[in-house]
C-alpha cells in the first residue's frame, strides 16, 4: 500500500485524479481501522469525515514520515474523538449473552465471537491489535501513528492480547 511521493504531491496541489487515487488506495484500510475503534453503524460516516479532513489538511503533510502513517494518525485521532463525543459503547453483560452454539462449529460463529470479544477491549488496545495483526505494521510505525514510545507499543500489544484471550475464553472460545 505504498503511495508514491509524486502522487501525494499532486494530491497536495489539488489534483482531483490524484486525490481520487489516494482515496481509493486507502479507503478500505482506513475503514477497517475505524471499525476496530467505533460502532459499526458509524464507520462509513466517520471514514468519510476522516478523508474530508485528510484532503483539507494535505498542505500540512511535510513528507517527514510515510503518508499512510500520517493518515492513520488522523484516522485514529478522529475515530477516538468520535467515540468520546458519542460517549456510547454499549456493553452486553456476559451473563446475558446467548451463544449461537459451540464456537468451533463454523467460521461465521468464530468471527462473531471474535468481533464481540474485540468490542470489549479498550479502543486504543483494539487499534494497536489492528495495526500489528491486520495491517502488519512494525512497532516503530505504530509508535509514530499513536505518538507513543515503541516500548509502550509492545507492552500495550501484550496487554491487548491477554485481554482478548480472557474475553474469548469468557465467551466459550476453544471449548
Amino acid at each position: 500500500m505504498s503511495l508514491e511521493d509524486s502522487l501525494i504531491r499532486l494530491a497536495v496541489t489539488g489534483d482531483r485524479e490524484a486525490q481520487r487515487l489516494v482515496y481509493e488506495s486507502l479507503k478500505d484500510s482506513i475503514g477497517r481501522l475505524v471499525s476496530r475503534i467505533i460502532d459499526d453503524s458509524d464507520v462509513d460516516d466517520v471514514t468519510q469525515d476522516i478523508f474530508l479532513r485528510v484532503f483539507c489538511s494535505l498542505g500540512e503533510f511535510r513528507f517527514e514520515s510515510k503518508f499512510t502513517t500520517w493518515v492513520y494518525r488522523l484516522a485514529v485521532n478522529d475515530a477516538l474523538q468520535h467515540l468520546r463525543r458519542k460517549r456510547r459503547r454499549p456493553l452486553v453483560p456476559l451473563e446475558n449473552l446467548e451463544m449461537p452454539g459451540r464456537t468451533q462449529q463454523n467460521d461465521i460463529e468464530n468471527n462473531e465471537v471474535l468481533h464481540l470479544a474485540l468490542s470489549k477491549l479498550d479502543p486504543e488496545l483494539r487499534v494497536i491489535l489492528h495495526l500489528k495483526e491486520e495491517q502488519d505494521e512494525c512497532y516503530a510505525t505504530i509508535a509514530e501513528i499513536l505518538r507513543i514510545p515503541e516500548g509502550t507499543v509492545g507492552s500495550r500489544l501484550n496487554r491487548a492480547r491477554r485481554e482478548l484471550k480472557k474475553e474469548l475464553l469468557a465467551l466459550g472460545w476453544g471449548d
